[in-house]
């Protein structure tokens, strides 16, 4: 096995004290879940709601969730870490069980699975099933390497299997999964300076000074990758590399054998930069990145297979903007890369990423301390600083839930309709151009850490578990919305069913610090306690509903069930019960401001 998948394996084993008697075969798939589906994160709660490997699993070892800003898809993972997968039929034949799985679970004939898969893959199918753009992904991960004429005739043979056309296959192998774990590591900069060649001199058409249409040579492109890939080359991307495997795979079989129709085939790239100078079939380029045409570049400058050195044109516009200044240059490349066809659809989360609040955002949270580094465009490195917080390091559109859950309290979009924050121009607004204070973002990522630390720690019962995990937007709206009844935001005399009730409570008034400063040194464990007690009411909830929910995820689907039944509850039982509420506000003063 390969030391780097050993020592991701190790960590497992050693963080969640429930995979410590498995296997390094059963751990394979945890790694490839962690790295691939879970932002480099594993914990108990995940071991939970995620794995369901065993007897009678379907021929799955775990079950995500995957939101990419564009749709929704239930991933179904399977990990082989053996070498005695030898023909085309043994990787067939591992899909073709899932697909069955699939088949039974549509047909309701799930009587012979494990309860751990029926529980998850219900869960999970309902979350992401409601998308319009739904699908069904089969990912399968194995650990060793083949040359990539086996993987094409893999692929070849799986194309021909008609009970797998309605699901998107996508194979992994062990260098696959080592670069993606290796990717965590990595940091990208800004580019001062570098060059690129025109094609066996192709000449160039100029619009005027400020623009410039050319070929350039795929090798000089490469050089430009392996030099600074690592280094900004894609800084003023709206996103950098996302991995597509089906569109990737198309990119590679052109550059195996269709290099003369490459040109055709492909849109090429748009280089943005402060400055550019063409000095024969040298372009020097000051400033600058690639803004649009990021996976091209990066499959070209990472390809390995044949007609590796043979050298062809790529079309390429470089273009740098008519006046000076940062916050120009900006939107002048937000203008250019949204007009551009791309070959991954742009989503409105990418769209919006150099817009003046995210910049400005961005800017305020890395001030001063603590310092929060904040994502805003897909890729840029900043989740993998290392030496700092977790909750330091965040992404916009997760800073948005938060801010949508707590402070505007509508957790039930921030869970289930996570991209309407970008797509939906209202709820941008409210979300990202509202007044931001520092203290409530610190005190809200510290609280949303506190849970994840809570529940991962925590010995539940699977509903529990079940609750906590996919309620924790809900969960966090009832704090913050107990926070607003104790600095008297909310009227809780308003009927919980009428307009009157959601427009007081969605409110956007919660701001300055959240937590006292001078709160207790056991106050994790008070907290934690609000936690269980608030997770515990909201489990009773749900079973006290029966038939009226179909799962937990329903459960928390929406706002305007927690606005006229979870919250009608906690009035209820914490607010308006003299006993209850006296008990809960000697907590809630002891660790909130």
């Amino acid at each position: 096995m390969n030391d780097i998948i050993k020592k991701a394996i190790d960590q497992i084993r050693t963080s969640v004290p429930e995979t410590e008697k498995l296997t390094d075969d059963f751990l394979h798939g945890i790694v490839a879940y962690k790295y691939f589906y879970n932002d480099g994160r594993f914990d108990k709660s995940d071991f939970k709601n995620s794995y369901v490997d065993g007897a009678n699993d379907g021929g799955i070892d775990l079950i995500s969730v995957e939101e990419n800003d564009l749709d929704k898809s239930l991933v179904l993972i399977q990990s082989k870490n053996v070498q005695d997968i030898n023909s085309k039929d043994d990787i067939k034949d591992i899909f073709t069980k899932i697909s069955q799985t699939v088949s039974d679970f549509k047909n309701e004939k799930v009587g012979n699975y494990n309860d751990r898969l029926r529980r998850i893959y219900r869960e999970k199918h309902d979350d992401a099933s409601d998308d319009p753009n739904f699908g069904i992904k089969l990912a399968l991960f194995l650990g060793f390497d083949k040359p990539q004429d086996y993987k094409d005739r893999i692929q070849n043979h799986l194309n021909k299997v008609e009970s797998l056309q309605d699901f998107e296959l996508l194979i992994f192998y062990q260098n696959e999964i080592v670069q993606q774990i290796e990717s965590y590591d990595e940091e990208q900069r800004f580019v001062d300076y570098g060059k690129v060649e025109i094609f066996k001199d192709h000449g160039a058409i100029e619009n005027g000074d400020n623009g410039l249409l050319v070929n350039i040579s795929a090798i000089s492109l490469r050089k430009l990758y392996d030099k600074y890939k690592d280094d900004g080359l894609f800084e003023q991307n709206f996103r950098y590399f996302i991995r597509n495997k089906k569109i990737d795979d198309q990119i590679n079989e052109s550059l195996k054998n269709k290099r003369d129709k490459f040109w055709f085939l492909n849109n090429g790239i748009i280089i943005g930069c402060k400055e550019f100078d063409r000095d024969g079939d040298n372009i020097k380029l000051t400033d600058f990145s690639i803004v649009n045409g990021c996976q091209t570049t990066t499959i070209i400058g990472s390809y390995k297979g044949g007609n590796e050195d043979l050298d062809f044109p790529i079309p390429c516009k470089i273009v740098k903007p008519d006046k000076e200044g940062e916050e120009y240059f900006n939107q002048f490349i937000s203008e250019i890369a949204e007009a551009s066809n791309s070959q991954k659809p742009i989503s409105d989360r990418d769209l919006k990423s150099n817009l003046p609040e995210q910049r400005s955002l961005q800017r305020m949270l890395k001030q001063d301390e603590p310092k929060i580094y904040l994502e805003i465009k897909r890729g840029e490195g900043i989740l993998k600083k290392r030496n700092l917080e977790n909750w330091q390091k965040i992404k916009n559109d997760q800073l948005g839930q938060l801010i949508l859950a707590c402070c505007l309290q509508q957790p039930g979009t921030a869970r289930s309709a996570k991209r309407k924050i970008f797509a939906d121009k209202s709820t941008y607004n409210r979300v990202f151009k509202r007044t931001q204070d520092k203290s409530t973002i610190v005190d809200l990522l510290k609280l949303s850490a506190l849970y994840d630390t809570f529940v991962s720690s925590s010995n539940f019962s699977e509903t529990l578990s079940n609750v906590s995990k996919n309620g924790k937007f809900a969960i966090l709206g009832v704090i913050c919305f107990l926070i607003k009844n104790k600095r008297k935001l909310t009227n809780i005399n308003l009927d919980s069913t009428t307009q009157d009730w959601v427009s007081d409570v969605t409110s956007d008034n919660l701001d300055k610090e959240l937590l006292r400063p001078d709160r207790p040194d056991d106050f994790e464990k008070i907290l934690n306690s609000v936690f269980n007690q608030v997770i515990r009411t909201l489990s009773t909830l749900y079973e006290s509903r029966g038939d009226l929910e179909t799962s937990v995820t329903n459960f928390f689907k929406t706002d305007k069930k927690y606005h006229s039944i979870i919250l009608e509850r906690i009035k209820t039982e914490f607010i308006l019960d003299d006993y209850e509420y006296d008990k809960l506000s000697e907590k809630l003063n002891l660790i909130f401001k």
